[in-house]
């Protein structure tokens, strides 16, 4: 578990040795380097036969045309090494073979034509992937082709969450008067294993303060991150902070962001409440409103998770668009409001292919992200928009 300490985070994650084929998605935890050139020697880059092109310019009879004696040529496959003393391929179908096993080559033959030098793709000992990088299917490739079976990555971390309040029930049950089925938990998992991490979700927690420490203070033994969600604004039930302060620290009591406003961000120290020093972890008091959860889980969750395996934070991808209605935003708040995208129709004039509309307003609706395709996160101090104003959105992960 990579813990934070009174030095600081420490300087680099725990690793694990995968095999190369199962490293899809993880984040590289040590360079990797060619252990051999590739291609190995010369090989032919298409089928048909390997030739000196001196020689061919020497029996040049005619423009473009020449006739090799058998025994001065070699056919090769592609992929098949370059025999001693030849230096270029001419395709199949520039050969005519005569009768006496003579071929004559039509067109142009310049030297190391159709020909993949030794070592064209990467030199042994040649930096390939670099520490940090998350790795794709051809990163993969590029590792296995340069004679690795396995790799290091950066273990995956453990994200705890715990979902409170009395009126929470599992997925499934039947709900009473005033009953919330816990969607959230299941939501952030599912995000937080798209990021790269494990995800473990406790059953809910009532709405007592020490039942909601001991789920924390357990979860810091495991975890490299503990979600405590819901119960962190300030009404009767609300103890996510106090438990916060009880099991570790509490460093920042809401953010100027909406939806999320009352996030509580924080740390968790794993054995506190017995009086040993323990791991200590971050931790991140989510508001119980879905789309408070999902901004507050991209905005600080997401990079975090990200930092743990030695990786930068996400790129966000940016697209244009229209903006199909006027808009009103509070002027104090980064406000991240869900659109939907469809096409403009015609022919766009300024690039922007697609109309954004926003849903309606309401933190608690978790449809509204079903129906969301991207988010418009609008700064603090921009308030008034009007329809047909192009906006720059990032779409849903």
């Amino acid at each position: 578990m990579q813990a934070c300490t009174g030095a600081g985070w420490t300087a680099a994650p725990a690793a694990e040795r995968v095999p190369v084929g199962d490293a899809l998605g993880r984040v590289a935890a040590a360079e990797v380097r060619a252990s051999w050139q590739v291609p190995p020697s010369a090989c032919a880059a298409m089928d048909g036969i390997a030739i000196a092109a001196g020689s061919v310019a020497a029996l040049a009879q005619a423009p473009g045309s020449a006739r090799l004696a058998a025994g001065a040529f070699a056919w090769v496959d592609t992929g098949d090494p370059i025999p001693p003393g030849l230096d270029t391929v001419v395709e199949r179908e520039r050969v005519e073979l005569g009768g006496d096993g003579s071929a004559r080559v039509t067109g142009p033959v310049p030297a190391g034509l159709h020909v993949r030098a030794a070592g064209e793709d990467f030199p042994a000992g040649e930096l390939l992937i670099t520490p940090g990088r998350r790795l794709g299917p051809v990163d993969l490739a590029v590792a296995a082709a340069a004679g690795h079976a396995a790799l290091e990555v950066a273990r995956r971390p453990v994200i705890a969450l715990i979902p409170t309040g009395d009126e929470v029930r599992p997925a499934g049950a039947v709900l009473g008067p005033g009953g919330v089925t816990d969607s959230n938990s299941i939501m952030l998992a599912a995000r937080a294993r798209e990021a790269g991490a494990r995800a473990l979700a406790g059953q809910v927690a009532p709405d007592q303060p020490d039942v909601i420490a001991a789920a924390v203070t357990a979860a810091a033994v495991t975890a490299d991150l503990v979600l405590v969600i819901a119960g962190s604004s300030a009404g009767r039930g609300d103890h996510t902070a106090g438990v916060l302060t009880r099991a570790g620290g509490l460093a920042v009591r809401g953010v100027a962001v909406r939806p999320g406003h009352p996030v509580l961000l924080g740390y968790a120290a794993a054995g506190r409440e017995q009086g040993g020093r323990g791991a200590v972890v971050p931790a991140i008091g989510v508001p119980g409103y879905p789309l408070a959860a999902a901004v507050i889980f991209e905005l600080f969750a997401v990079p975090l998770i990200a930092a743990l395996q030695g990786a930068p934070p996400p790129d966000r991808p940016v697209q244009w668009a229209r903006l199909a209605c006027d808009w009103t935003s509070s002027p104090d708040l980064e406000d991240w409001v869900p659109v939907s995208l469809s096409p403009a129709g015609g022919k766009p004039d300024t690039g922007a292919a697609v109309v954004a509309t926003p849903g309606r307003r309401g933190a608690g609706a978790v449809s509204r992200l079903l129906r969301a395709d991207a988010w418009w996160p609008i700064p603090a101090g921009q308030a008034k928009f009007v329809r047909g104003e192009l906006i720059a959105v990032h779409p849903r992960a």
